[in-house]
């Protein structure tokens, strides 16, 4: 009986040593925070449920994550929304820049809903942009999510 208990107390304190060594061998790396940033085209019906679920989940998990919504020219109430939401606590950022598309190639992406070399080209030109801005810096890991392709949402968190 006395036995036993030694054996459960002695594999505590190894797990319990183990934890510590992992921590301390795990302090001095860098780490690395991912940066969300939110390509939005008139998306002012789901933003404000983008915004609070990304950071829901983000609190609930425990991760430092970053989000920026460029507001690429919507006609609609995205900016205000996302405005309202940063006075209202929140640490989202509003970039007012512009992705650079021609006309004929941004009608052809908004009927097919598939991405092209020219859309990969204007993001990259887009993410350049925002790290030259001070935005996005070179130590987080940078994802940009564009609103309208469906296929890029499944790169949220959530």
């Amino acid at each position: 009986m006395v036995g036993i208990l030694l054996v459960v107390v002695g594999c505590y304190a190894l797990v319990a040593a183990l934890v510590h060594l992992t921590y301390w061998l795990k302090r001095d790396r860098v780490r690395v925070s991912k940066h969300y940033v939110l390509v939005a085209h008139n998306q002012h019906m789901r933003m404000e449920w983008l915004v609070r679920s990304f950071y829901a989940f983000s609190r609930r998990m425990g991760t430092d994550a970053k989000l920026t919504v460029v507001d690429a020219s919507s006609m609609e109430q995205t900016a205000e929304i996302v405005d309202r939401l940063e006075q209202g606590g929140g640490s989202v950022f509003v970039h007012g820049g512009k992705v650079e598309e021609d006309g004929d190639q941004r009608a052809e992406n908004l009927n097919d809903r598939k991405r092209s070399q020219g859309e990969d080209e204007s993001h990259s030109r887009l993410l350049w942009r925002l790290r030259t801005d001070g935005v996005v810096t070179s130590s987080e890991h940078a994802i940009l999510v564009d609103l309208q392709n469906p296929d890029d949402l499944s790169k949220m968190p959530f």
